[in-house]
């Protein structure tokens, strides 16, 4: 089972390799829940980011409190 550190590290990872999301992303792990906080330029983006987190294994939920 994977530590949230590890889970943080690899949703941040995934974030950034992800080449529809040009804006920084804060990301916040508790339990195996994600949360997403962040002001970005798109809704795609936005949708972009939470899909990116819903990628990573370990990973229980994800909340989204970013600003379009």
């Amino acid at each position: 089972m994977k530590t949230d550190h590890q889970i943080q590290k690899e949703v941040a990872d995934e974030l950034d390799w992800d080449p529809l999301i040009t804006d920084s992303i804060d990301v916040a792990v508790h339990d195996g829940i994600v949360t997403l906080h962040g002001h970005l330029a798109s809704y795609a983006e936005k949708l972009a980011a939470e899909r990116a987190a819903e990628r990573i294994a370990g990973v229980r939920a994800v909340i989204v409190k970013m600003d379009v």
